[in-house]
């Protein structure tokens, strides 16, 4: 919900429940039973990680296998913590998350040309001197963002792509999944489930910014069926090293019994 051909309900007045991991859980289960998959194996990177684990919470019997690229697991918990609080004790590198939920990208950030400027920092676009248009511990610098030379991780074509696709509906639905985290706790204080028991393959990414190879230590505490792995890049690993991710993915794939069907 809020990226590319979806819906992106502005909130308000609609809810933040169109946004959560419960609803995205949802929808691919649902996508399932329209294509006829009993079984499932899933895959993701970032929110797409963090969205597999939920999937298997919220639908065990579905989910076969998950591998997830960058993102560790984190468990259900009892106790809400704010993203701010969690900024100042434990993750400084979320504080990127604050700017991105305030509302203020979406102000600066309107235009197909704006948005192309913008993703082109994500994905590391330097300028001259070596400028950078977002750091993790501040978020956009928006003052950069003109002075940035096209990123190497993706052609001018792919980046055109995205910029148009983000564009269509604006960045307010994609960013609302920096603002749902309240509505998340609140779902999840229904599961029971807080094992993910299933075979899992985790690949982290040892130079990422944002999910540093020690938010996922534990991890094996809560999934004790999982496969680690690692490459030496940073956040985009698919995009940096991608024979060598998708070499993982093949190798672990082989390795592990499979469903008859996938998705």
């Amino acid at each position: 919900m809020g990226f590319g051909g979806t819906d992106a309900p502005t909130v308000p007045p609609e809810s933040m429940a169109f946004y959560t991991f419960k609803r995205a859980a949802e929808d691919i289960k649902e996508l399932a039973w329209q294509l006829a998959a009993t079984k499932i194996i899933l895959g993701g990177h970032d929110w797409g990680g963090a969205i597999v684990y939920r999937v298997a919470l919220w639908f065990p019997a579905l989910v076969t296998h998950i591998f997830a690229i960058c993102t560790p697991y984190r468990a259900p918990t009892r106790t809400h913590i704010l993203l701010e609080k969690m900024v100042e004790t434990s993750l400084p590198q979320f504080r990127y998350q604050i700017q991105l939920a305030s509302g203020k990208v979406e102000e600066r950030i309107q235009s197909k040309e704006q948005v192309k400027t913008f993703l082109n920092a994500l994905y590391g676009g330097k300028g001259p001197n070596g400028e950078i248009g977002f750091d993790v511990r501040k978020g956009a610098l928006f003052y950069n963002l003109p002075k940035l030379k096209n990123t190497s991780l993706m052609s001018e074509e792919m980046l055109d792509f995205y910029a148009e696709q983000y564009a269509r509906k604006g960045m307010h639905g994609t960013l609302n999944w920096y603002r749902n985290r309240e509505q998340n706790f609140q779902d999840e204080l229904r599961l029971d489930k807080k094992i993910i028991d299933i075979p899992v393959l985790f690949i982290q990414a040892t130079n990422d910014a944002a999910l540093p190879p020690a938010m996922s230590e534990g991890m094996e505490r809560y999934v004790p069926n999982m496969t680690r792995r690692s490459v030496a890049t940073g956040h985009w690993a698919q995009w940096e090293e991608p024979e060598l991710v998708n070499g993982m993915i093949k190798e672990w794939l082989e390795k592990v019994d499979q469903p008859r069907s996938s998705l």
